[in-house]
Parts: C-alpha cells; sequence; structure tokens
C-alpha cells in the first residue's frame, strides 16, 4: 500500500520471491538479509513522498518512481490480475518493453 491505494497484492511466497510492482521491489530490497552470503541490492528511491492531501495525477507512485513514464502522469492504474493470484497496479504490466522484472 503506498498513500492509501493497494499496489500490489499476492500469495505470500509469491510476493517475497516475485514482485512486480516498483514500491514493493523497493521495500523488499530494504530489508536486510540473514544470510552473510546473499548481497543485497537495494534500490534507492530518490525525491520526497508526495502529501496524502494533495495527491499527484495519475500514479501517487510517479514521483519517486525510477520507471516512470507519460502515462503514469496522467492515468492511475488499476489492480489488474498478472497470474498466480497476484494483482498490480502499474502501467509497466502492461507494457511488456519497459517492464524491468
Amino acid at each position: 500500500m503506498y498513500l492509501g491505494f493497494i499496489v500490489e497484492t499476492a500469495p505470500r511466497d509469491r510476493i517475497f520471491s516475485a514482485p512486480r510492482h516498483p514500491y514493493t521491489r523497493a521495500l523488499l530490497s530494504a530489508a536486510p538479509s540473514l544470510d552473510p552470503a546473499k548481497k543485497s541490492t537495494q534500490l534507492d528511491l530518490k525525491g520526497e513522498v508526495p502529501s496524502a492531501l494533495s495527491l499527484p495525477s495519475g500514479c501517487c507512485f510517479r514521483t519517486r518512481c525510477p520507471f516512470a513514464w507519460e502515462r503514469c502522469a496522467v492515468e492511475r492504474p488499476v489492480l489488474k490480475e498478472n497470474g498466480a493470484g497476484q494483482q498490480i497496479a502499474c502501467h509497466l504490466i502492461d507494457e511488456p518493453a519497459r517492464d524491468v522484472a
């Protein structure tokens, strides 16, 4: 959930093994690993969190998303089924060439 909007849902194992929304990826990449041999690559989010009282147009996460593009600024994404019980609210899943999963 980001600024009151659900951005991704999935069964527990799936959300941890294959997160698709950039915010979910950033959250999980920030968690330290209990395995000292496993190096984690943290997604660094830039920018300020928008005010929940004055949401940006389009996708609320676009101001911090490293993958945001024009469509993100004008159209708020809705949750869409992506198989295996996973739902994602992100325009990246509509554009395979842009998807960075």
